[in-house]
């Protein structure tokens, strides 16, 4: 593109800046109404926000074949400092030398693979006694376009460029950075290894007490996160394994989201928190996950009957959201204050509400990840997956050359493409999935069964 080109392009997408996301609606506002606001929603864009999003792939498909580490990203920031594989050897020492039990048989630093070794024995699969096999990436080399595959997985492509846009206000230079250094960080983490593997290698007291879960949706669609602060302790669980829980917990929540349903309901249930039940580390971690690296996917939280002296704590909180995060904190004391954001027969019963369903793990079952075993079909499924990804490429260079050429026709020609292209990748990536990702409680309960959620279910199955 001309130097000239380029100045026109920055003054455009300046204008297109000021338009975009205008007019959103305040959560509350949404449930006062009952209707959610997807504005800045894949395909319910504005014009400005399309071209944005247009503007956005270019200098995404320019960096493509470019080492992920020379491209220039925000700062990727540790919530606390920690020295990982020391945390990881002080837990398994203790677990070794000074064994006790956190809950229900669940001892320290045990993981859910340990205490299923009944499972692993009734295997029949014949290739292994373990729950998952060994974890073999599909990130093939240090470049942007093999990285962002594997960040984007099931969703469509769109979806996730656009959750950075309008976390930085659809200013186009911010929102490249932080997907960057989400990109970045998700390498880090071993963010596709904790996918593959899922809660078998998860600390097994944390999945047995239900710290967190998913269940039923509130009044906007939006799936309920159920958070019960009296049930965590920082001392049950090393922080390695605090943070792969809670990075499982929001990959396997966004299995639970389709457009344009993006974003959680969640309730942080203070019933009978105490002192002992804080968790600065745990707080500062979750805060940075939800503004840098899984952004947009909060819809609301709703801080659900606190102690009073919990407003000191929560004035501690608040300087470390980000102040979009902190508009959609709510706080509710009794169960008619939830009602106003779930429905009676989708509250739970211990709340007030009508639902029975009442949170119990369910283990992993021999021979569920048989698929995850079968290399030759993970080959197939993934080659299918990349020649889509090449066919959605091109779509998108022809998107971007027909909106700079200012060919009208042929920008609503390939943006059709894409979006049909588009569709195909869920559906190839979701049978890539059976492949390299671990089953879990809510596929063993059927609530998720080939991409679609039913809590219905669920229901069924509790009563």
């Amino acid at each position: 593109m001309s130097g000239f080109l380029k100045v026109l392009t920055r003054q455009r997408s300046q204008v297109d800046m000021d338009a975009a996301g205008a007019g959103r609606e305040s959560i509350t506002t949404q449930f006062d109404k009952g209707r959610l606001d997807t504005c800045g929603v894949y395909q319910n864009l504005s014009p400005a926000e399309e071209n944005l999003l247009a503007d956005l792939w270019e200098r995404v498909l320019d960096d493509l074949d470019k080492p992920l580490d020379a491209i220039e990203c925000d700062p990727i920031i540790r919530p606390i400092d920690y020295d990982d594989e020391a945390d990881r050897k002080k837990a398994k020492e203790t677990q070794e030398s000074m064994p006790f039990e956190v809950f229900c048989g669940c001892m320290f630093n045990e993981t859910v693979a340990d205490k299923c070794s009944e499972q692993r024995a009734a295997s029949e699969s014949g290739a292994s006694s373990e729950l998952v096999p060994p974890f073999e990436s599909l990130i093939r080399d240090g470049t942007l376009r093999s990285a962002l595959w594997s960040v984007i997985r099931e969703d469509h492509p769109d979806v996730l460029l656009l959750r950075f846009l309008r976390a930085r206000k659809w200013d186009l230079g911010r929102a490249y950075r932080m997907a960057i250094a989400a990109i970045k960080w998700r390498i880090q983490e071993g963010v596709e290894e904790i996918i593959w593997s899922g809660d078998a290698h998860n600390d097994a007291s944390l999945m047995w007490k239900g710290v967190s879960y998913a269940h039923g949706k509130d009044r906007l669609g939006q799936p309920v996160v159920w958070s019960g602060s009296c049930l965590h302790h920082q001392k049950d669980q090393s922080y390695p394994q605090l943070k792969r829980y809670l990075i499982w917990m929001m990959e396997t929540l966004r299995q639970l989201l389709c457009t344009p349903i993006e974003r959680v309901c969640l309730i942080m249930d203070l019933t009978d928190h105490s002192n002992a039940n804080m968790d600065w580390p745990f707080v500062k971690t979750f805060i940075k996950f939800l503004e840098a690296y899984y952004p947009e996917c909060l819809g609301i939280c709703i801080v659900y009957n606190g102690p009073w002296w919990f407003s000191g704590v929560w004035k501690l909180i608040t300087p470390l959201l980000d102040p979009v995060v902190a508009s959609k904190v709510q706080f509710v004391q009794k169960p008619e204050g939830l009602l106003r954001f779930v429905a009676e027969d989708e509250l739970l019963a211990i709340r007030g509400g009508k639902n029975k369903y009442e949170y119990k793990y369910v283990k992993p079952e021999a021979d569920e990840n048989k698929p995850m075993f079968d290399k030759e079909g993970r080959a197939a499924a993934a080659q299918r997956l990349d020649e889509l990804h090449e066919q959605f490429i091109q779509a998108t260079k022809d998107w971007t050359d027909a909106k700079e050429g200012g060919d009208d026709d042929g920008f609503a020609a390939a943006s059709a493409r894409r979006m049909r292209l588009s569709d195909e990748i869920t559906r190839a990536a979701l049978e890539l999935d059976k492949y390299t990702r671990a089953r879990h409680i809510y596929t063993r309960t059927g609530v998720l069964r080939d991409g679609a959620v039913d809590w219905s279910r669920l229901q069924q199955k509790s009563e």
